[in-house]
């Protein structure tokens, strides 16, 4: 697995063990915390990339963006490690594993479309993006959103 340290990424896997985490053992690696601890802790930190592991999980979508958006300023990137979909959204490039294996990669929304593989790895498609993608089928949209207040937005037009 290359990394690109100009890219974001997000690893989803159901597996997430000490082999997986060992692959990233060169960077800081920050796990479950509070939104208050981390963002004190972001906004300080050194490092030039950052792995998260399940930290995202319990936070808030505005949460998430305001940690996001503090990375983005100080030009540091990170590392999503995740057993939630839901998460693919906030980075550029996606992994996904099975066991220890790496199953499909590539940009985030190109892999979003391997729905049936997803499914069969455990992984439904984030909500925003699997209700667009019905709603295509019906001919009430055009595209997929990938953020649900996009597709609201697009819904109430």
């Amino acid at each position: 697995m290359n990394i690109n340290e100009s890219k974001n990424y997000c690893i989803l896997s159901n597996s997430i063990n000490k082999l997986l985490l060992d692959k990233f053992k060169d960077y800081p690696i920050i796990g479950k915390m509070n939104f208050n601890d981390l963002l004190s802790k972001l906004e300080f930190f050194s490092s030039k990339r950052i792995v998260f592991n399940e930290t995202f999980y319990y936070l808030k979508n505005t949460q998430k963006k305001e940690i996001l958006d503090l990375l983005n300023k100080q030009n540091i990137k990170y590392i999503i490690i995740t057993s939630n979909v839901e998460d693919a959204l906030l980075a550029d490039y996606l992994i996904v594993f099975d066991k220890e294996n790496i199953v499909v990669e590539g940009y985030s929304k190109e892999v979003l479309k391997e729905e049936k593989l997803l499914k069969r790895l455990g992984f439904g498609l984030p909500f925003a993006v699997d209700l667009s993608i019905q709603l295509e089928f019906y001919d009430i949209l055009d595209k997929i959103y990938y953020d649900t207040s996009s597709l609201v937005g697009e819904l109430w037009n």
